[in-house]
């Protein structure tokens, strides 16, 4: 290494870690000077110190201690991060893992909910595969700056619940679930649990105007395969008054009965959605329930029934002839005609 490199590890060295992190910094050293190899990490993460105008940021890697040392101290405010907020035009967080069955913990990105503008956390091959913890509010700004959560691929996911509980003002949350490539078996607290999911949104009954939930091929598989009972639905969305798009699985939207039949007196449509919706989907409509969805869709759609004010509906209909969906749906295609609503209906 020469003279140059080694007066700049130093010094960085000094300026990152306090005299009691004589451990820590001892590690880093030997990462830096390449005892074992060099670590481009650790040089990333000197270096990642020294970007302050950064809008985003993008992970393309597993997970990585030494990056995390940085990130917590920023968190916590800890040196060299003591005197300014960290990363002050850092926006938008990105964390992309595209290939193999590599993922990124949760934990991980945890961080950045206490960085002062990061406004937007996007993230695929995300997982909860640890314990649910404790949320930590230490050196939490009153207002979380964080505004978008979406997750493309959620694996072992309950909803990315302790993110939520670091949010203050979310107003659009996207996750798509999926099972990893290595998982064999989903342990059932590891699963998907839209009731609970709801509890965790409630906080935001004020600021959330995007909700969407979805299964990917695989898990919804399993979901099929593997459970006895239907879904537990979500619950009513009417809390959330300044919702606009919602995207939602039908049995999380419907409970079935004991006998197998749905309980539409109990969870109708114009009981559970709010007045100020736009946009509503619903995907994996329940097969043989085609005509039932039909006829509480009308009830919305008709004027004096409900002041839902829709401008787009749009079902996700699988194992269906289309051909007979034109006929179950023909109603619902003239009313939204008539209350120009624009229809889709998408099958597989």
């Amino acid at each position: 290494m020469s003279h140059e490199r080694k007066n700049f590890v130093e010094l960085a060295l000094e300026e990152t870690f306090t005299p009691e992190e004589k451990e820590q910094k001892e590690l880093w050293s030997k990462h830096l000077y390449g005892v074992g190899g060099l670590c481009a990490e650790a040089w990333l993460g000197l270096f990642l110190i020294r970007l302050p105008n950064l809008r985003i940021l993008e992970f393309q890697h597993e997970n990585s201690e030494l990056i995390s040392d940085i990130l917590l101290k920023a968190a916590k405010r800890q040196q060299p991060f003591h005197q300014t907020p960290p990363f002050p035009h850092l926006q938008e967080i990105r964390a992309c893992v595209g290939w193999g069955a590599s993922w990124i913990d949760s934990d991980f990105l945890n961080p950045f909910f206490y960085f002062p503008d990061v406004r937007k956390i996007y993230g695929t091959a995300i997982g909860e595969k640890n314990e649910k913890a404790v949320v930590v509010r230490e050196n939490l700004p009153k207002k979380c700056p964080v505004q978008t959560v979406i997750v493309e691929e959620g694996y072992w996911c309950r909803g990315m619940l302790n993110w939520l509980g670091l949010c203050t003002d979310l107003q659009h949350i996207c996750i798509t679930i999926e099972i990893q490539a290595d998982e064999y078996e989903l342990d059932e607290e590891d699963q998907f649990d839209a009731s609970e999911f709801r509890l965790a949104l409630l906080p935001f009954t004020t600021t959330l105007r995007t909700i969407r939930i979805r299964y990917a091929d695989s898990y919804k598989d399993h979901v099929i395969d593997e459970k006895e009972d239907i879904e537990v639905p979500f619950g009513s969305f009417k809390d959330f008054i300044f919702l606009e798009t919602l995207t939602v699985r039908h049995d999380h939207l419907m409970k079935l009965r004991d006998d197998s039949t749905i309980d539409w007196h109990m969870h109708t449509l114009t009981e559970i959605l709010p007045h100020c919706l736009l946009n509503l989907e619903i995907i994996d409509v329940m097969v043989d329930y085609h005509l039932q969805l039909s006829s509480e869709l009308l009830k919305i759609l008709r004027p004096g029934r409900c002041p839902i004010n829709l401008q787009r509906l749009k079902l996700c209909i699988g194992l269906a002839d289309s051909d007979e969906l034109g006929d179950m749906f023909r109603d619902l295609e003239l009313e939204c005609q008539a209350a120009n609503v624009y229809l889709e209906i998408e099958t597989s």
